[in-house]
């Protein structure tokens, strides 16, 4: 983001990019003398952006034409360097400046920061032609990166990392994680759907850490040997990330299957680390972190749908199918800019549903945060009933009928589809009109036509739909 504030500013007042320029890349030696005509055997013509300092020292000439209204603006000039390398420069016969002291050892260099820029003495730069030399090394990284090279660019002179719309933009973004990981954090210990709130908190959490690892290079200069231990963190914030996505998903879908849902996360993560393991760049590797977690979170859909005719899911394999694409696609702009705005978006969205009074999901209350005991109204009189105690429940007219295991019934004031959202894990929905305790079943049995039976503790048989049979089974044999 930083960078694109920089181009769009600086393009404003004209400057020229010589990332892509033709350049001579040649080994190195201990003094600052290079030849004047860089013929060397060892010499090699490339795009400047590939004259890879890392793990050996090279020398760089380029030869370029320098732009008009460069010269015309009358302003200080800088040559912005943003590498993973310490640098000298000499332009036009005239030393510009160093960022650290390039060496041929991890003893003999001083390492420059990522971000430096090398004032340009008025007069140097000429009309026409320009010759710039530089010396590079990269000795002290711990990992190669494919692209050590970032940006070499001529401008007005100014602050390499001076904040701009886009470094503002993101620390209101951050805030807005913050305050996202404080609300559903405290959530989560009130216990208002201490599993959902808790996801959502880790998921701010994730993106907060993310975005303050991605905007500290336009806040603070560092040495570019932390550049490594920067991606790192980024990486890992982002298998934090989609991960905690990954979880809420499942938990909106599937959320009568806890240990289902940890094997599913599981496999996800050992895809992750996978990615991480063994792909090349930083960048291809992050990007694929949402890919995984994009297919995962289709995948939970299609399943969703298929087995418990849930369109929500079949919506939700969709969105994340183009959403594979759009990360594919756009790559390292998805991670820096579009990410965080969709994470911001979901944040105001759930801010937005809860100030509605609105649960953050179908089912808001968690297994561990399930009333102990459920309030029953018969016949006038109100009593409370410990949930253990309660063997079904029938659809009763605009009443619920329970069936206790002392053989008494009453009736509950309210919807099933209501009381059902104040259940926990241990009832599960067999019938449109029938819900059940599990741990009171003791047998079932399935009918020819899709369809099954029930048998109770207390004796009832309770019918099982055809739609609900497979995650009724389910949930018995993982229960």
């Amino acid at each position: 983001m930083s960078f694109l504030t920089f181009s769009v500013a600086a393009r404003a007042q004209d400057y020229q990019s010589l990332i892509d320029h033709p350049a001579r890349v040649c080994d190195a030696d201990l003094t600052f003398e290079p030849p004047s005509d860089f013929a060397g055997a060892d010499c090699r013509t490339v795009p400047f952006y590939l004259a890879d300092p890392q793990d050996r020292m090279v020398r760089v000439e380029m030869v370029f034409d320098a732009e008009p209204a460069l010269l015309e603006l009358g302003k200080p000039l800088g040559l912005f360097v943003s590498a993973k390398a310490s640098s000298e420069a000499i332009l036009n016969g005239v030393p510009i400046g160093t960022n650290g002291k390039p060496g041929a050892s991890q003893s003999s260099e001083d390492p420059g920061n990522m971000d430096a820029v090398f004032f340009v003495p008025e007069g140097t730069l000429r009309p026409g032609e320009n010759r710039l030399v530089m010396r590079l090394s990269s000795m002290n990284g711990g990992i190669t990166l494919n692209s050590p090279i970032h940006n070499m660019a001529l401008a007005p002179y100014r602050d390499p990392r001076q904040p701009g719309p886009a470094t503002w933009f993101a620390l209101v973004t951050l805030g807005l994680f913050v305050a996202g990981f404080v609300f559903f954090g405290v959530r989560s210990f009130r216990g208002d759907d201490r599993t959902g709130s808790a996801l959502i908190a880790a998921l701010s959490l994730a993106a907060a850490l993310q975005l303050a690892a991605e905007a500290a290079r336009d806040i603070m200069p560092y040495p570019y040997p932390l550049h490594d231990l920067r991606l790192s963190l980024i990486l890992t914030f982002a298998i934090f990330l989609s991960l905690s996505f990954v979880a809420y998903v499942l938990l909106l879908l599937f959320r009568a299957y806890p240990r289902r849902r940890l094997i599913a996360l599981s496999a996800v993560l050992a895809v992750m680390l996978a990615i991480s393991a063994f792909q090349p760049g930083f960048d291809l590797k992050t990007g694929l972190v949402f890919v995984t977690a994009m297919l995962a979170v289709g995948t939970a859909g299609v399943t969703a749908y298929l087995r418990q005719g849930n369109r929500s899911g079949a919506w939700l394999a969709l969105i994340s199918a183009v959403l594979a694409v759009v990360i594919y696609w756009l790559g390292g702009f998805f991670l820096d800019t579009i990410l965080f705005l969709l994470v911001s978006a979901g944040l105001l969205w759930l801010f937005f549903k809860q100030a509605r009074g609105g649960g953050l999901t179908e089912n808001p209350v968690a297994e561990d945060s399930a009333p102990k005991r459920i309030e029953l109204t018969s016949n006038g009189k109100v009593e409370f009933v410990a949930a253990s105690d309660i063997v079904r429940f029938s659809g009763a007219g605009d009443y619920v009928e329970v069936f206790l295991s002392n053989g008494r019934s009453a009736l509950y004031n309210a919807s099933l589809a209501a009381l059902e959202r104040e259940l926990s894990d241990g009832f599960i929905r067999v019938h449109r009109s029938h819900i059940v305790n599990a741990s009171c079943v003791k047998s079932l049995t399935r009918e020819s036509a899709g369809t099954g039976n029930l048998e109770m503790s207390d004796g009832s048989v309770v019918p099982v739909s055809r739609r609900n049979m497979a995650s009724v089974r389910d949930a018995l044999t993982l229960g």
